[in-house]
């Protein structure tokens, strides 16, 4: 299918994703919220690159969208030389470069460590409504001392019917040992052509303690090495307590879970949520401390229990 051409019609929903084995369950999660919060019809577009997602996970996603009636297209991706891999970073994190270079329509773009609540489908509403200038559409931040980052945050992305920028030559000009390289581009690229929406479109979970603005939040992007469905959901609770964001993922882990899955979904999903506590990606770089220790709370079991209890504690001194 030629998606530049079938994508310049009507406004339609499109939302696009991509992701390799260790993230399928992550990424059924996402979706299921999606469509649990929906109140229109959206297409989803799922990216990946070659050799990066087996056969039998792409069937398993094609079935799973089949049985929440969501319309949808698999696109296999070729990756450029230039992707990298440094830390808890894949290449598949460069994938949105390469889907937004195929689809000319105006579409959204979520990294799979996002859940959504009601009223995600709004930034569509200024999306389609951007002027020829407003390339990207992205959230708002909020100042504070877990903001780290410069410019917008590119998890959660509102591609509008501008030309995209060519990323090939800035890429191509950085240092070979960067870290975040699509954030820096995005920001880069697009530092003039951007408009910003409320940051309820894109809360992230270092914002915790802004507990305002995350009850209120559409999406909630748990940014970072350390994902939901890395915990152990025996700590659940004291996992809530340390971050209250997280809450909004086991929530729309359960709905998922509680859902009216066919017996062919039930049994390869629960394996999947076990393989995800050990999906992390360990490295000895910065930050990689929380990696090790939530991979060895997974090893213990009920013996890391007072772990948990004095990282609870900790937590709210």
């Amino acid at each position: 299918m030629n998606l530049k051409k079938k994508a310049a019609g009507a406004d339609e929903h499109i939302v696009a994703v991509a992701l390799d084995d260790v993230m399928v369950y992550g990424f059924f999660v996402l979706v299921h919220s999606l469509a649990k919060n929906a109140h229109a019809p959206f297409r989803l577009l799922v990216g990946h690159f070659t050799s990066r997602l087996s056969e039998a996970n792409q069937k398993l996603i094609v079935a799973f969208l089949h049985e929440l009636g969501i319309e949808n297209e698999m696109l296999e991706l070729t990756p450029h030389p230039l992707f990298t891999e440094r830390r808890h970073l894949t290449i598949t994190t460069f994938s949105k470069f390469v889907i937004s270079d195929q689809i000319a329509a105006p579409h959204l773009w979520l990294d799979l460590d996002t859940v959504a609540r009601e009223g995600w489908e709004d930034i569509f509403t200024p999306l389609f409504a951007a002027t020829d200038s407003t390339s990207l559409v992205v959230a708002e931040k909020l100042e504070s001392p877990h903001t780290r980052f410069d410019g917008f945050n590119a998890g959660v992305l509102g591609w509008t019917r501008a030309k995209r920028a060519d990323w090939v030559p800035a890429l191509a000009s950085l240092p070979e040992k960067r870290f975040s390289s699509e954030q820096y581009l995005f920001n880069t690229l697009y530092s003039a052509a951007f408009e910003k929406v409320d940051v309820r479109f894109n809360f992230l979970s270092s914002w915790h303690e802004q507990r305002p603005q995350l009850e209120r939040a559409s999406i909630i992007h748990f940014s970072g090495p350390i994902k939901p469905w890395h915990l152990l959901r025996r700590h659940t609770k004291a996992w809530e307590r340390i971050n209250p964001s997280w809450a909004a993922w086991f929530a729309a882990e359960k709905t998922m879970l509680d859902g009216s899955q066919s017996a062919m979904l039930a049994k390869p999903i629960q394996h999947l949520a076990r393989q995800a506590l050990f999906s992390g990606r360990l490295h000895t770089g910065k930050g990689a401390l929380a990696g090790w220790f939530m991979r060895m709370l997974v090893v213990l079991g009920p013996f890391g229990d007072p772990l948990v209890w004095m990282l609870q504690r900790r937590s709210q001194q």
